[in-house]
């Protein structure tokens, strides 16, 4: 899960995969851990009858899975099942957990908007771009979206456009970070539209749009020096060379000849992680 945690409980060797992320629980503080991290992008959700019987029969924890058993047929409120597994291991102090349930009811007097926004915004900060353009989608058209102020509904914009970029590429992020800085007028909206506009149609290109956009000399000579430098990176990069070479087949309709090349170099590109293990 990314940090050394340390266990006094029980450690399975078959993991609970979290249904919702994928992640492998593999100890009570483990999952102790996942919700303390994670409370504004998990909800009653996560408290399923299979958890339930993970505690029980993995991590051999038998009372407290027949009370978060019990709790679950009996409605318990969320913060009543987040308590019960909280205070399953010594991981989190009482100060922490009761800190923790605080949170809860922060999250839940906010607006509809505010809390997908946060949902989506940590999906966004664990790479899980799918996840979080999903969550941005729902939130731009749900009847909650007219709350949005321009700042706000650019800054959506601003963070689809990241997860765009991982999705679909440059092209989709250009024009929603474009849509973005029309609303929020932030300098770093501007500033990674720019750096995209840059690697789509290189530097004419942003030279056009600084001059339209009216940017301060300070701040073109920033995006210049740092784009300047990321080329000089790639052109030193030894399969760069190959990659110039498909664009151009690519644009000559070569399409055949572009598969077979890719198909070469992602060959030499295994054999050569095969070769580094066996070293």
């Amino acid at each position: 899960m990314g940090k050394l945690i340390l266990c006094s409980g029980k450690r399975t060797d078959r993991p609970y995969v979290l249904p919702a992320t994928g992640y492998r629980i593999y100890s009570i503080e483990e999952l102790c851990y996942y919700i303390y991290n994670n409370i504004y992008s998990i909800d009653e959700t996560l408290f399923t009858d299979s958890l339930v019987d993970w505690i029980r029969t993995e991590l051999c924890l038998i009372t407290r899975a027949e009370k978060l058993e019990m709790s679950l047929k009996q409605g318990a409120d969320y913060k009543t099942l987040l308590a019960v597994v909280m205070c399953s291991s010594d991981y989190y102090s009482e100060q922490e957990i009761k800190k923790l349930l605080s949170t809860v009811d922060e999250i839940r007097t906010m607006p509809p908007v505010r809390r997908w926004f946060i949902k989506a915004n940590s999906f966004l900060k664990r790479r899980q771009y799918a996840e979080a353009a999903a969550q941005y989608d729902r939130l731009l058209i749900s009847e909650e979206a007219v709350d949005l102020g321009p700042k706000d509904y650019g800054d959506v914009l601003h963070n689809m456009a990241i997860a765009a970029l991982h999705i679909y590429g440059p092209e989709k992020a250009l024009e929603l970070f474009s849509h973005a800085y029309e609303r929020n007028h932030r300098e770093e909206t501007l500033r990674q539209y720019f750096y995209t506009l840059w690697l789509i149609k290189g530097k004419d290109a942003f030279d056009d749009d600084a001059s339209k956009y009216q940017i301060n000399e300070e701040l073109r000579e920033d995006i210049v020096i740092r784009m300047e430098q990321l080329s000089r990176d790639a052109r030193l990069c030894k399969d760069m060379d190959d990659i110039y070479k498909l664009r151009n087949m690519k644009k000559s309709g070569r399409t055949t000849e572009v598969r077979d090349k890719c198909e070469r170099m992602i060959g030499s590109w295994i054999d050569e992680i095969r070769g580094a293990k066996h070293r």
